[in-house]
């Protein structure tokens, strides 16, 4: 059996995600995230399709993924692939 294996993240270098997402972008959830624990369990959480959630700097360690601040403050990590793109849309970006 395999042990997890984890790394302390200090440094968040990444601020341009393979998918197009950049630190400060806001992303708009597209589809209910049923929240569960580590059994797989329903915990009675979910977050609603139409929550804007925040895309901050991330950390180069692999895997890249992207780094995001959900409504409630916490941070949360998601896969730079194609199923970020299925399940948030970058809004457009604030102009001056």
């Amino acid at each position: 059996m395999s042990k997890d294996k984890f790394n302390l993240v200090t440094e968040y270098r990444i601020t341009q995600y393979q998918r197009g997402a950049r630190a400060g972008d806001r992303v708009r959830l597209l589809r209910d995230i049923v929240v569960r624990d580590h059994t797989g369990k329903p915990t009675g959480e979910v977050h609603h399709a139409g929550e804007i959630w925040l895309v901050l700097s991330g950390a180069a360690e692999e895997p890249v993924d992207v780094w995001l601040r959900q409504p409630d403050g916490e941070r949360h990590t998601w896969s730079d692939d194609e199923d970020f793109l299925r399940t948030f849309e970058i809004l457009p970006r604030e102009t001056i």
